[in-house]
């Protein structure tokens, strides 16, 4: 199947500056220059007569806007302009660097965390040997059988 093309050639500088202008109108209105030519042209068959003697036939004008219905459907592809995918960008690099900063507070609040724990975990060991526990029902050698003393730590803890 053939696809219609358009090549034309633009010589005078008012012709290019006419292109340019569509060019910069298709970006404000975030079409491609393909789909803002397409509607133009699209615009400018609905606006003619079909009765004039200059005009193409109503077969030929129907024909067309076929064609450019075809046209359209496969230029149905979103745009965005630089800009808008430049701050794109900016944007998703500022939330990843977000992140990672968070990630990174995280880690290092578990790592504090881990090695508070640590560090009880290691007083708590240091403790449970120099208790005199109470073992199946014995008091220790303490005459005083409510109250354990550690001889290396020097403190009282109740019994409970």
């Amino acid at each position: 199947m053939e696809y219609p093309q358009i090549n034309i050639k633009l010589l005078s500088e008012e012709d290019r500056e006419l292109v340019k202008q569509a060019k910069q109108r298709a970006e404000d209105l975030r079409l491609t220059f393909k789909e803002f030519v397409l509607d133009c042209i699209r615009n400018a068959l609905v606006e003619e007569s079909p009765n004039s003697a200059d005009s193409a036939t109503a077969a030929e004008i129907e024909a067309l806007k076929v064609q450019i219905a075809a046209l359209s459907e496969k230029v149905s592809i979103p745009s965005a302009t630089k800009t808008e995918v430049h701050t794109l960008q900016e944007r998703v690099n500022q939330l990843r660097v977000g992140i990672s900063n968070e990630i990174k507070k995280d880690r290092e609040q578990l790592a504090s965390l881990a090695l508070a724990l640590s560090r009880l975990e290691s007083q708590i060991e240091q403790l449970v040997p120099s208790l005199n526990l109470q073992v199946d029902g014995e008091v220790n050698s303490n005459s005083d059988g409510d109250w354990l003393f550690g001889e290396d730590s020097g403190a009282e803890l109740p019994l409970t």
